[in-house]
């Protein structure tokens, strides 16, 4: 995976989320099947989308922002949940997606302390966490 992932990053507290982004809660993306359920409805993939890696991998491809200039922002609240329930490498794979598409940025909203513990999993799923704030 990319060592300096240009499409992650905490979101400081002091900075506000763009107007445009899309809203993902970790809390509707714990397990694989709320994570495809729960980006399908933020995201508005098409109704073939067939809730695996490879239909969310081409949906994703499709994501644009809402005036349709270009990639879109996603802001992850409670961000240490996401795919909390599932066996790292799920995560791993969901990185390895993101990684490789350009959707636009993502951005991790939660507590320096929990934002620490999701970059241990992104670790244990052999991804390079972006910096993450002091708890």
């Amino acid at each position: 995976m990319n060592a300096t992932a240009h499409w992650l990053r905490p979101l400081p507290a002091s900075e506000a989320a763009p107007a445009s982004a899309k809203e993902i809660r970790g809390t509707h993306a714990r397990t694989t099947v709320d994570l495809f359920a729960e980006w399908s409805a933020a995201l508005g993939f098409p109704d073939w989308f067939g809730h695996n890696w490879d239909a969310f991998e081409e949906c994703l491809r499709t994501v644009t922002a809402p005036d349709e200039s270009g990639p879109v922002t996603l802001v992850l609240r409670n961000a240490a949940l996401l795919l909390e329930d599932e066996d790292p490498r799920q995560l791993g794979i969901l990185l390895d997606i993101l990684d490789g598409s350009d959707f636009g940025l993502l951005l991790l909203d939660d507590s320096a302390d929990d934002l620490s513990q999701l970059a241990r999993r992104m670790t244990a799923a052999g991804f390079t966490p972006p910096p993450m704030p002091e708890a």
